[in-house]
């Protein structure tokens, strides 16, 4: 196998995996997972007595997925 035909093979594996982040499943179970980890971090937060909450989520699905969270201080 040539270095072409090795680039060739490997591109089509990426566009395969890429084609896959689209699918409904991916995103669903993403979208869980984050607001699970939202929740248990601000429970966490809170037994600690910090006054910071998790207080937002974004989910990115690329190569890689990325989820961010927004952190602001609870008003008094």
């Amino acid at each position: 196998m040539t270095i072409l035909d090795k680039a060739k093979s490997l591109t089509n594996q990426v566009a395969e995996k890429a084609g896959d982040l689209g699918g409904d499943e991916l995103i669903v179970n993403t979208i869980i997972r984050a607001v699970y980890k939202h929740h248990r971090v601000n429970r966490l937060l809170e037994e600690k007595e910090c006054d910071y909450r998790v207080s937002g989520i974004d989910v990115e699905l690329g190569l890689p997925p990325k989820v961010a969270f927004s952190v602001a201080r609870e008003s008094e």
